[in-house]
């Protein structure tokens, strides 16, 4: 079992090898779950023979390039793909949404119907998509129009000239109006206008399996108390109390932010991303770093969250099948149960609260940290640029909108609590725009708000702290080093 291995040498390569399984699932497609399954039952086959893991990473790597060829390759090494873009169209790259047709798909559908120049729509996954956005981006080979989450790398990109400025197009009749003031000013930089909103708002809260809290008798956890209390009862059930997965190290920020703000308050979020001296040596952040070192001893994320993944689907399936009790996720959870497990949403049985209060902390159990929403920009180098301007400009449209209020999610609108009313997922939708309303304050993800170098940085060194390969003090000396 990869659970009973120990040095951190083999941690290290099993990581690896987990990364590699990832994107031979993402690359093969026509292959499936199914071929990732054989791979990993030779894995164990091979772990019982006491196959070393530095053979046994090599092995799987010649298998995913015997079965995918260059195409894996060039995932595995992260180079970006070649231009091979088709004349008069025009290149958008996204983070992968959950379902065969979200929002964004119909939107390019509808667009492709009219227009001349043509949307080519590229997604991909969470971590993937970053490395895309730092090796790519203004390339001849990267996108005209990309998604972004704001924060330090649109202000970057924008401050180093290589966005169009979208101030003309915020101030047109019908588009900049129809966002909330909070939600374009992510997408502002020194007073101009470089993203325009175009997803939802995405705060991160606390899930839990309705069923499996029901079988228990126990409710969601009002303060952190409760929550410990309740990672103890679900392990005595033999069942994972909190869903991790921690083969992607942003996951296991979602803990650390939230704890950090509960304890120290929104103005922790403030000083690491505006990068002030000692930030990272707040006491807030220390014993954040603490109580989630805690968390992993005491069992709250089982054993194998180091391989588990959240962009297969791996960490949202243990929550929808009940073989863990909770989840800490961005609101995106619901769509993407929606997608993967649709039983388990229609059935009632997937239910939130906002992250609980710490006892003692000064920060108001109300404020959020999250995803304020996603931003479209468009690159001033686009070869397209009107036909750029015009695809961004259709994201402020009312059937992009109600698109989004479909696919269960809050757009960042004025008039966002009408349109999310009496709606198929009016239930879920309104109860996150009432938690949006009367945030006091809603900090964009550190990894996210942070230059890309140190938010790379930070992703990593989290990993290394919840495998205990890093104490919290060593963790806050690496990202004080960092920047």
């Amino acid at each position: 079992m990869v659970d009973e291995l120990g040095p951190a040498e083999d941690r290290r390569l099993a990581r690896e090898l987990a990364s590699t399984l990832n994107q031979a699932q993402q690359a093969l497609p026509a292959a499936g779950p199914g071929a990732v399954a054989a791979i990993r039952r030779r894995y164990r086959r091979r772990r019982r023979q006491r196959t070393g893991l530095a053979s046994l990473a090599v092995a799987v790597l010649v298998l995913a390039v015997t079965l995918t060829g260059a195409d894996l390759l060039r995932s595995v090494r992260q180079v970006p793909p070649t231009d091979e873009r088709l004349p008069g169209t025009i290149r958008v790259w996204a983070i992968h949404q959950p379902g065969d047709a979200p929002a964004l798909q119909k939107l390019v559908n509808r667009y492709n119907r009219d227009a001349e120049v043509k949307v080519d729509l590229q997604t991909f996954g969470n971590e993937e998509y970053k490395e895309q956005l730092r090796t790519a981006v203004g390339s001849a080979d990267g996108p005209d129009v990309f998604a972004s989450w704001g924060g330090s790398t649109l202000a970057g990109l924008a401050r180093g000239g290589l966005l169009a400025d979208l101030t003309p197009l915020r101030d047109e009749p019908g588009v900049g109006s129809r966002f909330l003031p909070t939600a374009l000013a992510g997408g502002a930089v020194d007073g101009r206008q470089y993203g325009i909103p175009m997803g939802g708002t995405q705060p991160v809260v606390l899930f839990y399996h309705r069923g499996v809290f029901a079988d228990a008798g126990v409710r969601p956890p009002r303060d952190y108390a409760e929550l410990l209390a309740l990672v103890d009862t679900f392990k005595s059930r033999d069942i994972t109390p909190i869903a991790l997965g921690g083969a992607q190290g942003w996951t296991e920020l979602m803990w650390v932010m939230y704890l950090a703000e509960r304890i120290g308050g929104p103005q922790v979020t403030a000083d690491i991303v505006a990068g002030r001296p000692g930030a990272w040596s707040n006491p807030a952040v220390l014993t954040a770093l603490r109580e989630a070192r805690a968390l992993v001893e005491r069992g709250a994320f089982g054993t194998a969250f180091p391989w588990t993944g959240y962009d297969d689907g791996t960490a949202p399936g243990r929550l929808a099948k009940g073989q863990a009790a909770m989840h800490l996720m961005g609101t995106w959870e619901y769509p993407t149960q929606l997608a993967r497990n649709p039983d388990f949403v229609v059935d009632g049985d997937l239910g939130f609260v906002p992250f609980p209060a710490v006892a003692g902390g000064v920060g108001d159990p109300a404020g959020l940290v999250g995803v304020p929403t996603h931003y479209f920009s468009v690159l001033a180098g686009s070869r397209q640029p009107a036909a750029a301007l015009d695809f961004v400009r259709a994201v402020a449209s009312d059937e992009y909108l109600d698109d989004l209020v479909a696919d269960g999610e809050v757009p960042p609108v004025t008039d966002a609590a009408d349109r999310l009313r009496n709606t198929e997922h009016g239930g879920f939708t309104s109860s996150v725009h009432e938690l949006v309303s009367r945030a006091p304050s809603y900090g964009l993800a550190w990894d996210q708000a942070l230059e890309p170098a140190a938010g790379a940085a930070l992703v990593r060194e989290l990993r290394r702290l919840f495998e205990g390969e890093l104490t919290p003090e060593q963790f806050v000396a690496v990202m004080a080093e960092s920047g």
